[in-house]
This record gives structure tokens, C-alpha cells and sequence, in this order.
């Protein structure tokens, strides 16, 4: 809202239409800048410049105008030297504040509208109207002393006349100040209600974040429950199916080796193939719940890298062979002994081989252990699983680690599966605290990587902590007991003890884990005793 702060009236006219208009124009200039001059408002110097650019250029032309009156008239000298000695103070103080602003950057709004109705009140309408008075007089016929006499006669009721347009510019600026002050109040007011609003929006915006927060976090946990139940509802099934289908496939192995017609045999040899893919994949499942539900621990031994690839290799050879594909491998030299849960590792390996196997019709499968870096007690290793097989759209690879996902409708009966084997490894080289990438073009073939950095402490044994120890005793009466009942957990717990064994002899190892494989546990059972038996292992387990 703008404020009037002098209104321009009559009482400022001097009859004098040049000089009228000059001080109408100063009255003008100076009620357009009140309200912000007022209230020191005034922040930007490109607004203070132009303001008391203005002045000066009154200064100019509104000075040399009324000089020029009071000399070509004849006033009294003593009135124009009075007149000349307040123009020069006026544009003094002008180019003060103008020097002021240049140097410093600093305008005082107040103090220049103090001085403005200071010059109103006691040149525009003390000054000035005496001077235009003596100029009618001289006009008139009088003297310049005459006149100047004359006026100065009369110079009170000049200042009475002053003084009441200052008390009506004073009455108009006071109800000005009370209106803005209402109009304030009401913005106040309106502000208030606003902010009193915002906040009970606020708040109710907080109560429901809060109260969706409570639902999301019910909703998650149900969530969360609902799949440990659906884990542990997995495990179970996959366990009881277990039984089963160990002494389904014991029979039909029994079945296939006794004496019986070649086209019995054949039909043997499709219930065991049946069989070991259905327990493959109830294998997986069980795992995979195990590894959802946080139910595997880690067993470490030290294990040479190279002979894990030769196991993985031993393991999947036929396959392989079976359709015909080159299955390579490399370790580099370089890599030393390390300390990890070697069976967990092999499983994920073999993962990603059998993976390629599958997915690779023809050409070769190569896998690698690559040693990256060596510092102190850590080696970083990278092991590889390279194939030329059917490849994976880059669009479609983020789904690869995905439970029970399958890239194509199509791939469940053409390369069977439940598409967990990618989930599993993924889960696996994360509890091992390494990295699983992919690199993949369509056509051209997958490249898998896993990123471990394993300890290398050579002088580490597998009997140092006395926990394992006591561990390893347990596990040990666990699976022989397992063999006695020929219980197809036994392969799982020769899994978990394989990193033992084959500390104590790895060629025996090798032989254990054919005769497990082939659900020959009797023959397993005879060979764990022999390994153990007389050994001086024994007596250093079971203390």
C-alpha cells in the first residue's frame, strides 16, 4: 500500500506556474519513495541511485529557475543571498548522501525523508512564498527594500500558514498510518489463520504418514512371515520328498545292476534318471529355504583352488562329454593355499557349470581361477565360468538372481529346472562375502564371474579352534550314522565335511565322494572307518 505523505493543495502554490510546477514535481517524487523511505525499505542500490538522481536534476533546474527570477526582477539582495545559501544546502546534503551511497553502499531512507519534509515545510513554504511575494510587490510598483520590508512584515502569518498545512499533512499521514495498520491487522489475521491451517494440515499429515507407516510396516512384517513360513514350508515338503525318493532311487539302482531283461534295465535307467533330477531339484529347494532361513553356517578349511576346479570338472565331465562340449579349465599357478567354506564354493561352481552345460549346445565351457591380487594375509581371486551357449538379453539379466525365475515360458520344459540354481549361487558367494557378475550377449555366450578376497594363513589348521573340534566329532557320528541307515542326507553331510576329509587323504576323498554319489553308502560307510580308524586323527578329533 502506497502512503501519502504530503498532499499536494493550494497552500503550496507561490502563483509562480514554473516554479508551481517544479515543487509538484518534488512533492510527487517525494510521496512515491514515503512508504519505503519510512520504513528504511530501500535494499536495492539501483533504486536509491535513481532516486537521488531525480533530486539532483530538481537541484538543477529548480535553482537556476528561481535564480534567475530573483535577478532579472531586482529582489532584495539580502533575500537572495538567503535564497542562494539554502539552494546550496539543499544540493549539499543531496550529493552527501549520493557520495555516501557510491562509497560505502549505504543509503539512509529515514534520515533523506527527514530532510525532504524539512525542506517542504521551511523553503517550499516559508522561502519560496516570501520570495514570491516580494517579486508581486516589486511587480506592484515597490522598492526591492520596500518589498523585501513588507513581506518580512508579514513573515508570521507565512509560518502560520506552514505550520497548518505540516498539522493537515500531519492528520492526513496519521489516518493513512491507522488504515494501513487496519489493513495489516487484517493481514495478520489472515496469516494466522493460514498458518494455523498449515498446521493442522500438518499435523494431520503427519498422523497419516504416521498410521500409513504402521500399515506399510504390519504389511511388511506379515510379509516377512508369511515367506519364512513359505520357506519353512518348502524345507519341510523338500525334506519328506527326500526320504522317499533316496530309497526309490537305492531300489532302482539295485534294480538296474541285478540280472534282469535289457528292456527292464532301460526302464531302471529312467527311474534313476527321474529320480536324481527330481532330487536335484528338491536338493535346491531344500537349500534354498536353508539359505532364506539364515539355518547355514559357514565351515572353513584350507583347499588349493586348482583342485577345486578338477572336482568341479571330475563332476561334470560326463555331461559334458554327453552332448559333446569341450570342458576346459585353468588355475593360475600363482594362487596359494586359501581359507573358505570349500563345499559351499564347489556348490556354487558347479552351479554356474551346470548352468552353462545346459544352455550351450555347441562349442566349449571353460572354467578358471584367476589370482588378482596378493597383499598381506588376503588373496583376491576371481573364478570364471565361460561358455559359447545361448546368451542373455541385457534387458532380462536383471531377473537372473530372482527366485523361481525363468528367462523364457519355455525354458522349464525344454531345459528343465525351477529356476533356482542362479538364486542359489547368488545367495551362496553372498554368505561367503564375495560377488557374482554377468557379462552376456545373445548368441555369443555368458561369462560368470565370482569375486572372493580369502585368507592364506599357511601355518592355520583345521583343529586350531577346540569348538570346531567338538563340531567336527558330532558331524563325523552324524554322517556315519546316516550311511548305516542309508539316508540320502548323507550326501549333504559329506558335503559339509568334505573340506576334513580331504585334509586326511584326498585320493580316498575322491573315491568317498564316487561311492556317495552312486548311493553306495555301505561301501561309503566301510571307507569313512577305514579313513579313520587307526589314523592319528581320531584321538585329535574327539579331544
Amino acid at each position: 500500500m502506497t502512503m501519502t505523505f504530503m498532499a499536494w493543495s493550494e497552500d503550496y502554490l507561490t502563483g509562480i506556474a514554473t516554479v508551481d510546477e517544479q515543487h509538484k514535481t518534488l512533492v510527487d517524487m517525494i510521496n512515491a519513495s514515503a512508504s519505503l523511505l519510512a520504513a528504511d525499505c530501500i535494499t536495492t542500490d539501483n533504486y536509491a541511485t535513481q532516486l537521488l538522481d531525480g533530486l539532483v536534476n530538481y537541484v538543477s533546474l529548480h535553482f537556476s529557475t528561481e535564480d534567475k527570477l530573483m535577478t532579472e526582477q531586482g529582489i532584495d539582495i539580502r533575500h537572495l543571498q538567503h535564497h542562494r545559501t539554502a539552494h546550496q544546502g539543499f544540493a549539499k546534503q543531496v550529493e552527501f548522501l549520493r557520495q555516501e551511497l557510491d562509497e560505502n553502499g549505504q543509503f539512509n531512507g529515514v534520515k533523506l525523508l527527514r530532510f525532504l519534509s524539512n525542506w517542504l515545510a521551511f523553503h517550499i513554504l516559508g522561502e519560496d512564498q516570501r520570495m514570491a511575494k516580494q517579486l508581486k510587490a516589486i511587480e506592484q510598483g515597490h522598492g526591492p527594500e520596500q518589498a523585501y520590508e513588507l513581506i518580512e512584515g508579514s513573515k508570521a502569518e507565512i509560518l502560520q500558514n506552514a505550520n497548518d498545512v505540516l498539522v493537515n499533512a500531519l492528520v492526513n499521514l496519521f489516518s493513512q498510518m491507522t488504515e494501513q495498520n487496519r489493513c495489516l491487522i487484517e493481514k495478520n489475521l489472515k496469516i494466522e489463520a493460514a498458518n494455523a491451517e498449515l498446521e493442522n494440515y500438518q499435523k494431520n499429515l503427519e498422523q497419516l504418514v504416521a498410521a500409513r507407516t504402521a500399515e506399510l510396516t504390519q504389511a511388511k512384517n506379515a510379509a516377512e512371515l508369511s515367506a519364512r513360513a513359505k520357506n519353512r514350508f518348502l524345507g519341510t515338503v523338500s525334506h519328506e520328498l527326500l526320504t522317499p525318493m533316496n530309497a526309490i532311487l537305492g531300489f532302482a539302482h539295485l534294480l538296474e545292476q541285478s540280472d534282469i531283461p535289457q528292456k527292464h534295465r532301460e526302464q531302471a535307467k529312467r527311474i534313476i534318471s527321474a529320480s536324481e533330477q527330481l532330487t536335484a531339484q528338491l536338493s535346491e529347494i531344500l537349500q534354498f529355504s536353508r539359505l532364506e532361513a539364515g539355518d547355514v553356517e559357514t565351515i572353513n578349511s584350507f583347499f588349493l583352488p586348482q583342485v577345486l576346479l578338477e572336482q568341479v570338472v571330475e563332476f561334470q565331465y560326463k555331461v559334458a562329454k554327453h552332448k559333446e562340449l569341450s570342458l576346459l579349465t585353468y588355475s593360475d599357478p600363482d594362487i596359494p593355499q586359501v581359507y573358505c567354506d570349500v563345499r559351499l564354493l564347489r556348490d556354487a561352481i558347479n552351479i554356474l557349470v551346470n548352468n552353462a552345460i545346459k544352455f550351450t549346445e555347441h562349442g566349449f565351457v571353460a572354467i578358471s581361477a584367476q589370482l588378482i591380487k596378493q597383499e598381506d594375509n588376503k588373496a583376491g581371486i576371481c573364478f570364471e565360468v565361460k561358455d559359447t551357449g545361448i546368451g542373455i538379453p541385457l534387458e532380462k539379466q536383471k531377473y537372473l538372481f530372482q527366485a523361481f525365475e525363468q528367462l523364457d515360458s519355455t525354458s522349464t520344459r525344454r531345459y528343465q529346472g525351477v529356476g533356482l540354481g542362479l538364486t542359489l549361487c547368488a545367495r551362496i558367494i553372498d554368505l561367503l562375502g564375495g560377488q557374482l557378475t554377468v557379462e552376456s550377449q545373445p548368441g555369443k555366450g555368458s561369462v560368470f564371474k565370482i569375486y572372493l578376497d580369502l585368507d592364506i594363513n599357511k601355518t592355520a589348521s583345521y583343529f586350531n579352534n577346540p569348538q570346531d573340534s567338538r563340531s567336527l566329532t558330532i558331524q563325523l557320528d552324524e554322517f556315519k550314522e546316516l550311511l548305516r541307515h542309508d539316508n540320502i542326507e548323507a550326501k549333504q553331510a559329506f558335503r559339509n565335511l568334505y573340506g576334513f576329509f580331504n585334509t586326511v587323504d584326498a585320493q580316498m576323498t575322491s573315491e568317498l565322494a564316487l561311492l556317495i554319489e552312486r548311493y553306495e553308502f555301505d561301501l561309503a560307510l566301510a571307507r569313512v572307518e577305514k579313513l579313520l580308524d587307526g589314523h592319528e586323527l581320531t584321538s585329535r578329533v574327539s579331544e
